[in-house]
């Protein structure tokens, strides 16, 4: 080899320039990032997928003594909470800096897999202990998720002078549309028209929903945290499986819950509302949108079942809501 030869790299000096390199491309990042404890991963699937892992946040910084760094793709989601430390957008390049380098990145909801297209794996438990478990947390759970609002939140919440509720009919503009999930907008039209004379009742959810005879129409109008100042505001709400199920008890609202037989509520509800379902021997099938059996499970609810539950919730507004727990 000629004097002016360079050396050829070891394998390990490659790897350490290698490693110099990524530093130089993600040190911004790795600022941000929590390097030397637990961050959370909450940006998985739909908005009440991140929702939900505020239950896996509190409980890891009750376990740490700390604030948690999360990663969120709905930070509305996460304001006033005291359980989240630095919040961070949810994106490609934080999650690759947080990966190359090793970090304690949790990701509480990755617990659930497609079976087929159609039909997603059942959980053994609730899904936020399935989600606890899959972020590597044990002991004692609280099956709820958290959000915070302020008072003036509050207040703007309060949108009827008079006795009000809250009501969602179709889950038709989630990011995830599950059909299995859906009523009808005819049986929510039938439960508003029971009602409208006890209560004022708030329509909430997109602006693509079919609106309802005598109801507040906030339609679109409302943000998330809007959404759950309305819900915080409201006697209850009323509808299904989704999103503004989770956002109601996270703001200590409790509801009914048209579930049906797709999932039950011990795998995804909670025991302070009142959970319609049905047990046909298809369920619960954890099946989207495909049915060989007609939705059964569906149409064996009436309106005559909503307005029933309603008079066994209406007598427990106001007290304290009781929260299920699990030991892992």
């Amino acid at each position: 080899m000629s004097a002016s030869a360079s050396p050829v790299p070891t394998p390990f000096l490659r790897r350490w320039w290698r490693r110099l390199y990524w530093l130089r491309r993600d040190w911004a990042n790795l600022k941000r990032l929590d390097w030397w404890g637990p961050s959370v991963f909450a940006g998985f699937g739909g908005i009440g997928d991140e929702l939900l892992a505020t239950c896996f946040i509190r409980e890891l910084c009750s376990r740490i003594g700390h604030p948690v760094t999360t990663l969120a793709r709905y930070p509305e989601l996460f304001l006033r909470n005291p359980d989240v430390g630095r919040l961070l957008p949810a994106n490609p390049e934080i999650i690759a800096t947080a990966t190359t380098w090793g970090t304690d990145l949790r990701r509480p909801q990755e617990w659930q897999s497609d079976i087929t297209d159609d039909r997603q794996s059942p959980p053994q438990r609730h899904i936020l202990a399935e989600a606890a478990l899959a972020g590597g947390l044990h002991g004692h759970i609280q099956l709820r998720p958290w959000l915070h609002l302020s008072a003036e939140e509050l207040a703007a919440g309060r949108i009827a002078n008079g006795p009000q509720i809250a009501i969602h009919s179709t889950g038709g503009a989630a990011r995830y549309f599950f059909l299995n999930k859906e009523w009808g907008v005819a049986n929510f039209q039938q439960v508003v028209d029971a009602l409208a004379g006890r209560f004022q009742i708030i329509q909430l959810g997109s602006a693509s929903d079919a609106l309802l005879r005598g109801t507040i129409d906030r339609r679109g109008a409302c943000t998330l945290r809007g959404s759950a100042a309305v819900l915080a505001a409201s006697e209850f709400f009323i509808g299904q499986v989704g999103l503004l199920m989770h956002l109601a008890r996270s703001v200590e609202t409790r509801a009914v819950i048209v579930f049906g037989g797709r999932e039950f509520p011990d795998q995804s509800g909670y025991p302070c509302n009142e959970n319609l379902f049905s047990k046909p021997p298809c369920a619960p099938c954890w099946r989207k949108s495909k049915c060989d059996y007609g939705h059964v499970c569906m149409t064996q609810i009436t309106p005559a079942d909503v307005l029933a539950a309603v008079e066994r919730l209406h007598p427990r507004v106001g007290q304290p809501i009781e929260t299920d727990t699990v030991d892992l």
